[in-house]
C-alpha cells in the first residue's frame, strides 16, 4: 500500500513531467489599415505531449470622426495532433453578424459544422489562422470565420523586409491566392509567422508584429 508521503511524491513527480513537455508561444499582432491601426490579434500556441492548442483572439474597430461605423471580433481555438487538425470551434461578430464554426476529425476526416457551410473536408486542411508555415503545403484552408473550406494556392514571391514593432525582419514573402483573395504571408528564416497583408475593401490591410515570447515554429515541428 502507499503511504501518503509516496502518493504527493508521485503526483509531483507527474507535475514535474508535464511541465517538462509543455511549451508555449505568444505572438501580439496590431492590424493598419492604410495608415490607421484598426485593431489587434493575439495569439498563444501551447504544447502538451504530441499535442498542440491554438488560441486566436482578434478584436477591429473602424473609426470614422471618432465613432466606430465598423466592429469584428473572432476567437478560435484549434486542436492539433502529429500535424492533424483535431477540433476546431470558433466564434465571430462581423459587425452584428454572428457566425460560429465547429470542426471535429472523424475516420479520416473533418466534419464541419459553420454557418456557410456543413460538411467534410476529406483531405489534411489548413486553417486561415497561418500561424505556421507548413500550413503552405496544403491546398485546402478551412475559414475560421463560417467553415467553408478555401481553395488556395501558394507561391514564393521573393525575400523582403518586414517592419514590427521590433525593428526590421527579414523574411520570405508567400503569395497566396485563389477562393482566399488576395493574401501576402511573411515568414522569417526560422519559419516564424511575422506579418501579412491583403486587400480591405480597396485599402491594404497589415498585421504588424508588436511583440513575441517563444518560438512557434519548434512547436508545431514537434506536433
Amino acid at each position: 500500500m502507499l503511504d501518503r508521503r509516496t502518493m504527493i511524491g508521485g503526483a509531483l513527480a507527474a507535475a514535474a513531467a508535464a511541465a517538462v513537455h509543455a511549451s508555449e508561444s505568444r505572438r501580439l499582432f496590431d492590424l493598419y489599415r492604410g495608415r490607421s491601426r484598426i485593431g489587434e490579434q493575439e495569439i498563444r500556441v501551447i504544447r502538451r505531449g504530441n499535442e498542440v492548442e491554438v488560441d486566436i483572439d482578434c478584436d477591429i474597430v473602424v473609426k470614422m470622426l471618432g465613432m466606430s461605423v465598423y466592429r469584428y471580433d473572432i476567437e478560435s481555438r484549434e486542436i492539433w495532433r502529429r500535424g492533424s487538425l483535431v477540433t476546431l470551434a470558433a466564434r465571430t461578430n462581423d459587425n452584428g453578424t454572428a457566425h460560429r464554426v465547429q470542426a471535429q476529425q472523424s475516420s479520416g476526416v473533418i466534419q464541419v459544422q459553420g454557418t456557410r457551410f456543413s460538411g467534410v473536408v476529406p483531405r489534411q486542411p489548413a486553417t486561415t489562422t497561418y500561424w505556421a508555415q507548413e500550413f503552405l503545403t496544403r491546398p485546402v484552408w478551412i475559414s475560421t470565420q463560417d467553415g467553408t473550406p478555401m481553395n488556395v494556392s501558394v507561391s514564393r514571391a521573393g525575400s523582403t523586409i518586414v517592419q514590427a514593432a521590433t525593428g526590421p525582419i527579414s523574411a520570405t514573402k508567400f503569395a497566396c491566392r485563389g477562393d482566399i483573395g488576395r493574401l501576402d504571408l511573411f515568414y522569417d528564416a526560422r519559419g516564424e509567422w511575422v506579418g501579412s497583408e491583403f486587400d480591405a475593401r480597396g485599402e491594404t490591410a497589415r498585421f504588424v508584429l508588436r511583440s513575441r515570447g517563444g518560438e512557434m515554429a519548434p512547436l508545431w515541428v514537434s506536433a
